[in-house]
């Protein structure tokens, strides 16, 4: 069998990829601050928005 299989399985941990939903429909608060740091590394613009999304202190 080659290393490529797909029968075989991976030695990296499976990172979960479900996104939780508040009852109004809204992605949960964690769901969006992860998606928006992710976007942030590789996109100015995301960046921005994450700025305006943070809460004022």
């Amino acid at each position: 069998m080659s290393p490529a299989s797909p029968s075989r399985q991976s030695a990296e941990p499976q990172i979960s990829t479900t996104l939780k939903w508040a009852s109004d429909g809204e992605l949960s608060a964690l769901d969006l601050e992860r998606i928006l740091a992710r976007l942030s590394a590789v996109d100015p613009a995301a960046e921005a928005l994450s700025a305006q999304l943070q809460p004022q202190r």
